[in-house]
């Protein structure tokens, strides 16, 4: 004779206090996007490229190599905190957000610092809030698809305007 064993899924219920976490994780990542660039740029980039001529375009460019590089490295912190802070699918969220924002350093150049630091600290947040809502569809596959898709999307939409 057979047992019957009933299964019940567990549905973890998190009140909105917890959700905003990631909200918190966004605006930490400007920051640190924006303080790693500065430190890129002023100490590693411009003293490197800007030493002779053959390396000029390259200094001109410094900001958008010193941005490049930091979100590269925010995007490794990103993941180490959204994995200790228990977010669903941290690569989901870090990757979809380096490749939009892989240019942040070239689309903000020539701007001042402070707003350079709050369109660092809006889009992070912004992205970190779209991704982590994209990582919590059930399906890992249409999760990755829907990122992808709006990754590409979005960085049409830049290169058309």
């Amino acid at each position: 004779m057979a047992k019957i064993i009933e299964s019940q899924q567990q549905v973890i219920v998190e009140p909105w206090w917890v959700k905003i976490k990631i909200v918190y994780i966004g605006l930490g990542m400007g920051l640190a996007w924006w303080i790693l660039m500065s430190i890129l740029r002023q100490y590693v980039v411009e003293p490197i490229a800007c030493r002779d001529l053959a390396t000029a375009s390259a200094c001109v460019n410094s900001m958008s190599m010193s941005g490049s590089i930091a979100a590269v490295l925010v995007a490794v912190l990103g993941t180490w905190l959204l994995v200790r802070y228990l977010q669903p699918r941290p690569i989901i969220i870090s990757v979809a957000t380096l490749a939009l924002l892989w240019d942040l350093g070239a689309l903000l150049d020539g701007l001042a610092w402070w707003a350079v630091l709050l369109w660092a600290l809006f889009f992070y947040t912004a992205s970190y809030g779209l991704f982590s809502m994209v990582a919590r569809i059930q399906w890992f596959a249409w999760a990755l698809a829907l990122a992808a898709i709006i990754v590409v999307g979005i960085r049409l939409l830049l290169v058309i305007n």
